[in-house]
């Protein structure tokens, strides 16, 4: 073991009255001395330090009262970078824009009443609004593919098959016959916008017949209503002419080979009844909805309303004034 500290022992001398001089001792205890000082420095040390991090830590807040600003935010310390290098940030205060709130905010209002639902719309007619894409008065607007959709009604051929919301696959048979010669331009022009508000989701396809062979639109079956496959079917429109005598059938045949929801048949004269018996047999089940169109002349309106009737669908008549 170390030997304990030694006593320190300080002889002073001091002058008396008399001329002499009078010896004192002054005895120190050196362990106590060097212990009581090593606490006082690091009291010291400590109570500055603390005093230096509190300043430092409060004097952006400070400055900010001192400043005028009754708003200035609290002090928020933020470690950056090394862990032993705080860094004071000052965080913003939320405060609510008043202006920004109205005073007075009307509630909103419901009337049930004062709206028509879709089915109480009445369809738009061949004698409708003559807005591009809307109606059978379409301009040219639907030849080239840019038409507005009718949303989920179904396709419509000279006003027939709006109810039909469910077709998809729709087949037009048209009469190319003779008798159709002064009047086909108008089927082309209707023709050609009932294909162009078709939606891309639906599937189409054409056929002119007269006594003949069918013309069919390439590729001779269904086709997506894409613009692409709408112009392709224009293009095959506008070739159309009129000869030879009227005979639905083969046209009938070639349409219920392609699987479809819907056919429009339209013809403007006289066809075998024997097309009644063929149309049962290829609809037995009547899954198929067929809608007729007498054109200028109600010479077939009779067969033409009877299929209609027997297969699901509609029957009209077109007059001259409504395509002239």
């Amino acid at each position: 073991m170390s030997d304990p500290p030694q006593d320190t022992v300080f002889r002073l001398s001091e002058p008396t009255r008399g001329g002499r001089s009078r010896s004192r001792s002054l005895v120190v205890r050196a362990g106590g001395l060097a212990g009581g000082a090593i606490v006082s420095a690091w009291l010291i040390s400590a109570f500055y330090h603390l005093v230096v991090f509190a300043v430092m830590y409060l004097s952006p807040w400070l400055s900010g009262i001192a400043g005028g600003r009754l708003d200035a935010p609290p002090p928020f310390t933020a470690i950056v970078g090394e862990v032993d290098q705080p860094t004071v940030t000052l965080t913003p205060s939320a405060r609510m824009d008043t202006q920004m709130a109205p005073a007075d905010v009307e509630p909103l209002q419901f009337d049930p009443t004062e709206f028509q639902t879709v089915a109480d719309i009445a369809p738009v007619g061949p004698k409708g609004l003559s807005i591009l894409g809307i109606g059978t008065g379409g301009g040219e607007f639907d030849k080239y593919g840019f038409s507005i959709s009718s949303g989920q009604r179904g396709p419509e051929f000279f006003g027939l098959g709006g109810k039909a919301r469910g077709a998809q696959r729709i087949v037009y048979v048209v009469d190319r016959s003779g008798s159709m010669l002064t009047t086909l331009d108008g089927v082309k022009k209707e023709l050609t916008e009932s294909i162009g508000r078709l939606r891309r989701s639906q599937k189409f396809h054409v056929i002119f017949f007269n006594s003949g062979t069918p013309l069919e639109n390439p590729p001779k079956r269904l086709v997506s209503a894409i613009r692409a496959r709408k112009s392709e079917t224009f293009r095959f429109v506008e070739g159309i002419t009129a000869s030879g005598r009227t005979d639905p059938r083969l046209a009938m045949r070639r349409a219920f080979a392609v699987k479809p929801d819907l056919i429009y048949l339209l013809t403007d004269g006289e066809f075998d009844p024997k097309l009644i018996d063929l149309l049962a047999k290829l609809n037995r089940n009547k899954k198929v909805r067929i809608f007729t169109i007498a054109y200028v002349s109600q010479t077939g309106a009779a067969l033409l309303e009877r299929i209609a009737r027997e297969h699901n669908g509609e029957y009209r008549f077109v007059s001259d004034d409504e395509i002239f």
